[in-house]
């Protein structure tokens, strides 16, 4: 992978996710912070159970291509707030209804906004760009 498509100026340390799988699925680019990640880790230590995300970091080209938020905390490369450092937000796709519940209740407990459908569940922690915790159908 080009480099030139990383801003991540740290050794990564997050056991359970790997570079390739945070990076945009369109243009390979991959920002994140690292108060994010170690949220990010801890949420999925605390679940105990795998987590496959389909959606992480995104460029806002491919944020547009795929019909997202215009303001997604998903875009690491144009944020749409000036404090936002990297992508600040994941999807992870739901194994079954016990799974979603075990997943929302665990991100909710631990800081994180959660926006739920059939296939996945979102998470974001906007509280790093000073907005409150919520939930909401997505």
């Amino acid at each position: 992978m080009d480099k030139k498509k990383s801003r991540i100026a740290m050794t990564w340390r997050w056991q359970n996710f790997t570079e390739d799988e945070m990076r945009c699925k369109g243009t390979g680019l991959l920002i994140v912070s690292a108060p994010f990640m170690d949220a990010l880790q801890r949420l999925r230590e605390q679940l105990s159970r795998p987590m496959r995300l389909t959606s992480a970091c995104r460029s806002a080209e491919h944020n547009q291509k795929v019909g997202g938020h215009p303001r997604s905390l998903h875009v690491c490369d144009e944020p749409a707030r000036s404090e936002q450092q990297g992508c600040l937000a994941v999807d992870v796709a739901i194994v079954d209804g016990a799974y979603r519940g075990h997943l929302v209740a665990t991100a909710w407990q631990l800081g994180w906004s959660v926006g739920w459908n059939k296939t996945f569940v979102h998470l974001d922690r906007r509280d790093y760009v000073g907005l409150k915790q919520s939930t909401f159908d997505s």
